[in-house]
């Protein structure tokens, strides 16, 4: 009479355990995937994304061996820039009677973005949300631009370390991508009149956030009488400058500068121009390493998708690169450099000095030519406008930036425990701040 029931007890017993055993080897396999680090599982990710939409196995394993040297480089490179300004910071902040304190560690944030667990995670919520979208004809923009999915990675794992909880950073990487969808949507017609690209659009939020900046403030200078007379066309001042628009000449002279400045030996200062020009040109080629080959499989993936939404005009999403074709872009990067320096020198409650950060500029310059028509007046007056508070938050969101970093181990003990540090992009990102700043009045968590 009772046999059944203790049979099914058993089984049932029996079933849960085995359950709970699968869970927990699923859950290890997991840990252990993530625990590789960000420089070796996307290398893997990508693999199967490549193979996945038929790039071929070939293209997928160079693709994806592209990006992992690209990631180690950055590493590399991240650990080289900390190592180099951590002692001049401390030398410019008792010379200026400031505090320069905060390390900048510019594109650390990529490497920090690409570590963490909810990596898998804000991928396939991406990718889920623009198929869906796509479907229902919400948005025109198809993201196929895998690489720059780390803008919301890095916001999410900021926002972890934030709110100590990895679902709010899954879920706040995933919207900030919706939101930059929906802006690429909206920029799209500019971007591609200005820049002569047809059916393409750039959603990484390095490009639509100052595009969306650009958009209000030319609005403004538009209807000041004299600002919106201003001539200044598109000129490349980096071949007028010859040798001082290259980037090399670029980072070797704010060695100089700031080791003056800072007052340190000659010996330091040669040490530092060398070290700062190795930044300014090592950096931006390790980040083309990643894109060099995250764009094989990129353009399979598009290939893919197409196929399964035929008769929709599309558009591709592309890296921002694509964005600073316009000879007006580079010009105003080699203006801003100075000014940047200056700029964060001088501006009160700021903690934070950008050198590597630097590297942020042609993207969001990138992002505003198509509203300002090439005007370098224009353009040096707005990126000074978007320097201002981004430079601000950067010192302000420092906390969250140095926790995501300790979360994920990207600098392996290159800087003191107590010491802070950031980055512009992202570091630097308004929408963080003022998500930071509601989940503090609402208890939500903090740091």
């Amino acid at each position: 009479m009772y046999a059944f029931p203790i049979f099914f007890a058993r089984k049932g017993k029996r079933l849960q355990e085995e359950g709970e055993t699968i869970l927990d080897i699923l859950k290890s396999a997991i840990d252990w995937f993530i625990g590789l680090g960000g420089t070796y599982f996307v290398p893997i990710v990508m693999l199967i994304i490549g193979l996945s939409c038929r790039a071929g196995f070939k293209t997928s394993i160079t693709s994806s061996l592209l990006i992992g040297i690209g990631l180690t480089g950055l590493n590399l490179i991240t650990d080289f820039s900390v190592q180099a300004m951590q002692p001049v910071t401390k030398e410019l902040s008792s010379r200026l009677n400031a505090d320069f304190s905060i390390v900048d560690i510019g594109y650390g944030s990529v490497t920090a973005a690409w570590s963490w667990p909810g990596v898998p995670w804000v991928i396939l919520g991406i990718v889920l949300v623009n198929i869906i979208m796509v479907s229902l004809k919400l948005t025109n923009t198809l993201w196929v631009d895998m690489w720059n999915i780390w803008h919301g990675q890095a916001l999410g794992v900021m926002f972890w370390a934030f709110s100590g909880n990895l679902w709010l950073g899954i879920l706040v990487g995933v919207g900030t991508l919706v939101l930059s969808m929906f802006l690429a949507d909206f920029h799209a017609k500019k971007f591609q009149e200005f820049n002569k690209l047809d059916g393409v659009t750039v959603p990484a939020p390095s490009a639509t956030f100052p595009a969306t900046f650009a958009f209000f403030m030319m609005k403004i200078i538009n209807v000041i009488p004299g600002l919106n007379r201003v001539k200044a066309s598109s000129a490349d001042l980096k071949e007028k400058f010859g040798l001082l628009g290259e980037n090399s000449v670029i980072g070797a002279l704010l060695g100089i500068i700031i080791g003056l400045v800072a007052g340190i030996s000659i010996t330091e200062i040669i040490q530092l121009a060398i070290k700062l020009a190795a930044i300014l040109v090592i950096l931006p080629a390790m980040l083309q390493f990643v894109a060099d080959g995250i764009l094989p499989i990129t353009a399979n993936l598009s290939t893919f998708m197409k196929e399964r939404f035929k008769g929709r005009e599309l558009n591709i999403a592309v890296d921002p690169v694509m964005l600073l074709s316009d000879p007006s872009v580079m010009s105003t990067v080699v203006i801003m450099y100075p000014i940047a320096i200056f700029i964060s020198a001088f501006l009160p409650g700021n903690n934070f000095l950008p050198v590597a950060s630097l590297a942020a500029l042609p993207y969001w310059i990138g992002g505003m030519a198509p509203y300002t028509k090439g005007n370098i007046i224009y353009n040096v007056l707005l990126t000074t406008l978007w320097i201002i508070p981004t430079t601000l938050v950067a010192t302000n969101l420092a906390a969250l930036t140095t926790g995501a970093a300790e979360l994920t181990n990207i600098l392996n003990g290159s800087v003191a425990k107590d010491v802070l540090v950031s980055c512009w992009d992202e570091g630097g990102n308004l929408l963080l701040w003022v998500l930071v700043k509601i989940s503090e009045f609402t208890g939500i968590g903090g740091i």
